[in-house]
């Protein structure tokens, strides 16, 4: 029984850690949209869209770097 709830465990860090490198990657895409693309000009506007850029891209790269240090961590 012990087997069955540390596969259990297991897969749910898995999915955890999957889920986690796909948000972290969805706010870095976000950031590149609201930066680099005219998608959003005429709704919002310029200082407000750049600085939310900024922001997420700062968080998702801090995410992916939470991730690595997971990672690396768990490999020690």
């Amino acid at each position: 029984m012990d087997s069955e709830n540390t596969d259990k465990y297991n897969g749910q860090k898995l999915f955890l850690f999957i889920f986690e490198c796909v948000m972290a990657l969805a706010y870095v895409a976000i950031s590149i949209v609201l930066l680099f693309t005219p998608l959003f000009n005429q709704r919002i506007q310029e200082g407000l869209r750049i600085g939310l850029g900024v922001l997420l891209g700062l968080y998702g790269l801090f995410r992916v770097y939470r991730a690595y240090k997971k990672i690396t961590l768990k490999d020690e």
